[in-house]
């Protein structure tokens, strides 16, 4: 028997206005994949012959335009077209891709891989926690495995949970069903943390679902705010080998996280940008970090404004401070052929800096992509990027020719801190600007998602 294999991600975000490139998306196709997916010895262990496409991976970014979603979706429909006899396919998605003039990338695909393999074959997705699931998902995909982690530790297992339930059924002849139930909730996304109730109650009861031998998956999907579309909302959904049992318990856990929506707080400070700089100067401990969540590059925005760094310009701070990174092509262009030492002025910024240091800025996959230069504001030095980088860890950094540990403020580009910074934070302050990744719904302006929503409206509401 035979399995296709492949890998479409882009997490949108219809406020930011940068659309990704090909540049934007890490790309293998061919054996290559494998060097990002960790299914294939499942597959083949289990005696199917693994047809491989492409694997295709992008930072958060604004909506996929239709030729640049053309461009990887026609490789993956190629590799359908060469293999319409096949048995099954797992594909490893987002969940939250929009395409213009399209809507849900997932979905569409789906559709239209349907249109030519054979009705028997099975299709598994692994998909991100916070994908915005359709109602029709459930009508084209087979078994939907979620990761249960957030922030993300649990990719690689929600991959191999998804394979394993493929080849089960194959093997065993078993046709799964899968019930997708919409959840009126929208709660923000950094107040959502897997590691602390209600949620880790609410996860371990997914996973022990998983673990009788007829629910191939169990999983709460927490949507994804950015996306202005009729299918953005929370939702769980159930794959078994029952509909009637995958809706009974696609209810039941709807109805178990909306019981909760009222619960999820911030768990750090979280204050306008004005206090956010006052008490992080103000501050004894060695090392504040303060989160830029309006500006956020891990939620698709631009990561280009200025706004926490002319914040600390205007109190001359007496701590040394950093903010890294702002995307500006044409501030690292301008200071390209400039020695370090040399003035320089930014736009956006008053006053005139010193070229600190010259470096280079990490990729989603932690590759080299680009320049960075540093510049000095007295005690602020801010790291300006040719391009979105989101400096989620130390590496970062130390990439852009910049130590970490010498800093007593640092800004970062984030909505909540990433695991790998966290040890050198003594304090973290989340910071609740504006932007393409405002965290506060009521500003976003949502125009197209489904009313009433929570916390938009206060409703009562069953599944």
């Amino acid at each position: 028997m035979k399995i296709i294999v492949a890998s479409f991600q882009c997490e949108s975000n219809s406020k930011s206005t940068m659309h990704p490139t090909k540049g934007d998306f890490e790309y293998f196709a061919g054996e290559d994949i494998f060097k990002k997916l960790v299914v294939k010895e499942i597959f083949t262990s289990a005696g199917f012959e693994v047809v491989p496409s492409i694997y295709a991976n992008a930072l958060p970014t604004a909506t996929v335009t239709a030729d640049i979603y053309g461009y990887y979706f026609n490789q993956i429909m190629d590799t359908v077209k060469q293999n319409p006899d096949a048995d099954g396919m797992y594909i490893y998605v987002h969940g939250s891709m929009e395409v213009e003039g399209i809507g849900s990338g997932e979905l569409y695909l789906l559709k239209e891989i349907r249109k030519i393999v054979k009705r028997e074959c099975l299709i598994a997705l692994t998909m991100d926690l916070h994908a915005n699931i359709t109602d029709e998902l459930g009508n084209y995909a087979d078994i939907i495995c979620g990761y249960k982690t957030a922030p993300h530790v649990d990719q690689a297992e929600s991959q191999k949970r998804a394979a394993s339930a493929l080849c089960y059924c194959l093997n065993n002849s078993v046709k799964p069903y899968t019930y997708v139930q919409k959840i009126p909730m929208l709660v923000k996304g950094d107040t959502m943390l897997t590691k602390y109730e209600p949620l880790l109650s609410l996860e371990k009861e997914t996973e022990d679902m998983e673990k009788e031998e007829d629910i191939f998956g169990a999983n709460l999907f927490f949507g994804h705010c950015w996306i202005d579309a009729p299918n953005t909302s929370a939702s769980a959904v159930v794959s078994s080998t029952s509909m009637i049992k995958s809706e009974k318990l696609a209810k039941y856990l709807a109805n178990k996280l909306w019981d909760t929506r009222k619960e999820y707080k911030f768990l750090i400070e979280a204050e306008l940008p004005e206090e956010c700089v006052k008490r992080a100067l103000e501050g004894k401990e060695n090392r504040i970090f303060i989160t830029d969540s309006g500006d956020n590059t891990t939620a698709g925005a631009e990561g280009e404004k200025r706004e926490i760094l002319n914040l600390l310009l205007s109190r001359r701070p007496s701590k040394k401070c950093c903010v890294a990174g702002i995307t500006d092509y044409e501030t690292v262009k301008l200071c390209k052929d400039k020695k370090e030492g040399e003035r320089v002025r930014v736009k956006g910024i008053n006053e005139e800096g010193t070229i600190k240091k010259h470096g280079k800025i990490l990729g989603w996959a932690k590759e080299i992509i680009g320049d960075s230069v540093t510049i000095s504001f007295s005690d602020v030095d801010a790291v300006f990027t040719e391009k979105r980088s989101a400096f989620i860890e130390k590496g970062n950094f130390d990439k852009a020719g910049i130590d970490l540990l010498s800093y007593r403020v640092v800004v970062v580009k984030l909505g909540y801190l990433f695991e790998e910074l966290k040890p050198f934070a003594d304090r973290e302050i989340f910071a609740l600007t504006d932007g393409a990744s405002c965290v506060e719904l009521s500003r976003l302006g949502l125009k197209n998602i489904n009313r009433p929503m929570f916390p938009l409206e206060d409703f009562e509401w069953k599944a």
